[in-house]
């Protein structure tokens, strides 16, 4: 073997050496580098909600329990919220075939709320509700649901972005997994035509539970906000409920180390898919039934916001005065022990 030949073997000796020796640390070293962080969204400004259900989402305001006035929208105001929820059924309101046109007179009712709510300095959400036809054939009702938001997203183009859509409230059966995901992004391109800077709200299937917000495959949007309902456990929250065939029986407390670790654990599960994904997070519903007793009641509601607080998470609560009531529509004032652990401490409502 000539010198060269030699010189150049013991050469290669050595590189093969190097690379055994380097190729696993520089592997070890590119493990160790963190993953992109996800982008940020803007934080979403709101944080103490209230829902006023059971009225518009009715099959006709009033039909089931009170009309929203003028009055109610005040006292929300003046006891420190600084926004609403309204569940709004407009496919009662709907032609039943294309183009599927929203009701003039009903679109004028919602407007009469919008102007309310923004008149009194309150963020106002306004989502799709009961929409059951959806939820059972959604193949026959998703060009509906579409031509629904179409229409909301013309007539809103113009308002200020304190008039928020939340697109469909709790999909369930049908409506779920990939067939929910795809219609969210495609109401998402709607929306976007003539609503850029709108904030939009989704949540997961399984009537939005936490459990369908972790897992949904939402597109990554700036003013997307993602969001849930906990009604955890139900047997508490729900006792007694009149639309059940067998509700909870009445009389069940809430309040041992379990239960309250199980809420922290549950707003911390929310937090992480916030880090995650990187947009906001938000509580849509939560409630206990006005059959519960009186200070489980209390004290449920004050561990639900003190977690969502500690965790940065905005929160909606359901509802203003229906069946899980904070506010009595007969006596025209709030549950204030309930108001107060809802809202952290005494509160002197505003005038």
């Amino acid at each position: 073997m000539g010198l060269f030949a030699l010189g150049f073997s013991k050469g290669l000796s050595v590189i093969r050496l190097a690379m055994r020796i380097l190729i696993p640390l520089i592997l070890a070293l590119a493990a160790c580098v963190p993953d992109e962080a996800p982008a940020q969204a803007a934080a979403f400004p709101a944080k103490s909600c209230i829902n006023l259900a059971n009225a518009l989402n009715a099959p006709n305001e009033g039909d089931w329990t009170y009309r929203i006035k003028k009055s109610h929208i005040e006292a929300v105001a003046k006891a420190g919220f600084d926004s609403i929820r309204v569940p709004i059924a407009w496919s009662e309101h709907t032609t039943k075939t294309a183009p599927y046109t929203i009701d003039p007179a009903f679109f004028t009712r919602v407007d009469e709320v919008v102007n309310q709510a923004l008149s009194n300095g309150l963020m106002i959400i306004l989502d799709v509700h009961n929409f059951e036809e959806l939820d059972k054939n959604p193949t026959k009702e998703t060009p509906r649901l579409r031509a629904i938001w179409r229409q909301i997203a013309w007539h809103y183009a113009n308002a200020p972005e304190t008039v928020v859509f939340e697109l469909l409230n709790e999909p369930q059966d049908k409506m779920s997994g990939k067939r929910w995901e795809n219609l969210l992004r495609e109401l998402i391109t709607d929306i976007r035509r003539n609503n850029q800077n709108r904030w939009l709200i989704v949540g997961g299937d399984n009537w939005n539970s936490l459990e369908g917000m972790a897992k949904l495959d939402a597109p990554f949007d700036p003013r997307l906000v993602l969001t849930f309902h906990d009604y955890e456990p139900y047997n508490f929250t729900h006792q007694g409920a009149s639309w059940f065939d067998n509700p909870p029986p009445i009389g069940t407390k809430w309040g041992n180390k379990s239960q309250r670790a199980d809420v922290k654990r549950r707003a911390a599960m929310a937090a992480r898919v916030r880090d995650k994904t990187g947009m906001p997070v938000w509580l849509g519903e939560f409630g206990a039934h006005k059959r519960s007793p009186k200070q489980s009641r209390i004290e449920w509601t004050r561990a639900m916001r003190e977690a969502m607080q500690a965790n940065d998470i905005g929160w909606c609560a359901f509802d203003f005065g229906a069946e899980f009531a904070f506010w009595s529509e007969p006596t025209q004032s709030w549950n204030r022990p309930l108001l107060e652990a809802l809202m952290g401490g005494k509160t002197e409502l505003r005038r």
